[in-house]
């Protein structure tokens, strides 16, 4: 069985001076496999795991069943815990669900978006077109559509939202590291056209024009993942 390299996971600065719980090793993990530093199958040992954390296994054991709760990990065969994966199929499914929540906020918070969060909307825009890095290219996209959905109050919507883009944006990470899926001119004219269209009131425009860039999104990375696959695949021949 191979052994996961566990550097990825990271662990706080204050590590020894707080109690350690299930949640936090919980988190930890979660964050480690969204940013794709825990790739597919990468098999969760748990006394590895509780050597690097410092804890006994019952916390470790606790936030492993989190984290299969959440379809973020799956037990194979003699109790093997792995990191899920998710096929092409899966992830069409994620974007196009995302697609339909995300119109549906953006139209529900277009009467209450105000100037000041319009101002800032534009200012976090003006930054992504000008970072190169990608991994902070996704995490102000994240926060730019944040902010113009927060007013729509739909807290349900807004944490799905929020656990499908984490899902998907693992496989932007995994099979870019940056190359392919960065595209801050194309983004950033279609953040432009929805910030126009916030401004100008049109809710239903707005709820369009969303749905148009998530599947944007999802067509790039349906691309990537396609020769990504191809290219292991050729890998696993020679």
């Amino acid at each position: 069985m191979r052994e996961t390299d566990l550097s990825g996971i990271r662990l706080q600065a204050d590590l020894s001076d707080r109690r350690i719980t299930a949640d936090y090793v919980a988190d930890a993990l979660r964050q480690a496999i969204h940013r794709g530093d825990l790739a597919d199958g990468a098999v969760l040992n748990q006394a590895a795991l509780a050597a690097h954390f410092g804890v006994s296994r019952v916390p470790v054991r606790e936030a492993m069943r989190q984290l299969q709760a959440e379809g973020l990990i799956e037990t194979r065969a003699h109790r093997l815990a792995v990191v899920r994966g998710l096929d092409l199929e899966r992830i069409v499914e994620i974007y196009d669900v995302r697609a339909l929540l995300e119109g549906f906020v953006i139209e529900r918070a277009v009467p209450h978006v105000t100037a000041e969060q319009l101002r800032r909307a534009r200012a976090i825009d003006e930054q992504m077109r000008g970072s190169a890095d990608h991994a902070h290219w996704l995490e102000l996209n994240a926060r730019f559509h944040a902010l113009l959905y927060a007013p729509s109050g739909a807290e349900t919507t807004l944490e799905l939202i929020e656990q499908l883009r984490a899902r998907g944006e693992r496989y932007v990470r995994l099979w870019s590291r940056g190359r392919g899926l960065h595209r801050p001119a194309e983004a950033g004219e279609e953040h432009a056209a929805i910030i126009a269209l916030v401004e100008a009131g049109d809710a239903a425009g707005a709820r369009v024009a969303t749905e148009r860039h998530v599947r944007h999104t999802r067509d790039r990375l349906l691309s990537q993942g396609s020769a990504f696959a191809a290219a292991r695949a050729d890998a696993a021949q020679r």
